[in-house]
This record gives C-alpha cells, sequence and structure tokens, in this order.
C-alpha cells in the first residue's frame, strides 16, 4: 500500500519531471515500433475559432528526442510525418507535417529532434 505521500508524488512530481528529464516512450512507423526511447515535451497551445464563433483551444506537444535514440528497425533514420510516439499513459502522438522537416536542437547532451505533434 502507497503512502500518502508516494501517491501525492506519483499525481503531481513525477509528470513534472517526466515533462522537462523525459520519459519513456515508444516510436511508430507502420508495422515497425521501437519502446524506450527517452523523450522530453513541452505543451503548446493555440486558438481557432469555429463556424458558430465559439473558440477553440488546441493542445499539442513538441516533443525532443535524441537524434542518435530516433530508431526504426535499428536503423537510425529521420522522423516523418504520421510516425507515432506511445507516451508512458498510452496516448499516441502523431508527428505533423512540417514544410523544412523536423528541427534539430542542440543541447549540451548532444543533437535532439523537435517534433511537433498532435494527440490522435
Amino acid at each position: 500500500m502507497p503512502s500518502s505521500f508516494d501517491a501525492l508524488y506519483a499525481a503531481h512530481c513525477q509528470p513534472m519531471l517526466d515533462q522537462h528529464f523525459g520519459e519513456p516512450v515508444s516510436l511508430q512507423r507502420g508495422a515497425a515500433t521501437t519502446p524506450a526511447v527517452t523523450a522530453s515535451w513541452t505543451d503548446q497551445a493555440g486558438r481557432i475559432e469555429s463556424a458558430d464563433g465559439s473558440m477553440i483551444i488546441l493542445v499539442d506537444r513538441v516533443w525532443l528526442v535524441k537524434k542518435i535514440a530516433y530508431l526504426i528497425g535499428g536503423v537510425a533514420v529521420e522522423p516523418q510525418k504520421g510516425d507515432r510516439l506511445i507516451d508512458a499513459a498510452g496516448a499516441a502522438w502523431e508527428i505533423l507535417p512540417s514544410v523544412a522537416g523536423p528541427a534539430v536542437a542542440s543541447y549540451a547532451g548532444g543533437h535532439e529532434w523537435e517534433l511537433k505533434t498532435k494527440r490522435v
């Protein structure tokens, strides 16, 4: 039986740590799946107006995945539109199309793909 501290930690602290330091995700392209890749993320929200004039807030995520860890079939590849990341909670995030292709960010730990996604 977990303590009340453990329950509070799991509910509030662990998601914040996962967001900034990474959580395990699976990468999917078609039938190929690569499990246990560590990725961090940030939410990005956008607003659109619907036909009836109401505002809809869309929440998408930008994921950061190390370039050397983005493997499909054991081979390092460039992310493509339609690839999916399955997070630790089982939610699927699909990579959105980009005219310029996925961005690469450089951090102290190396180069990372910056992947704009939507929840599917």
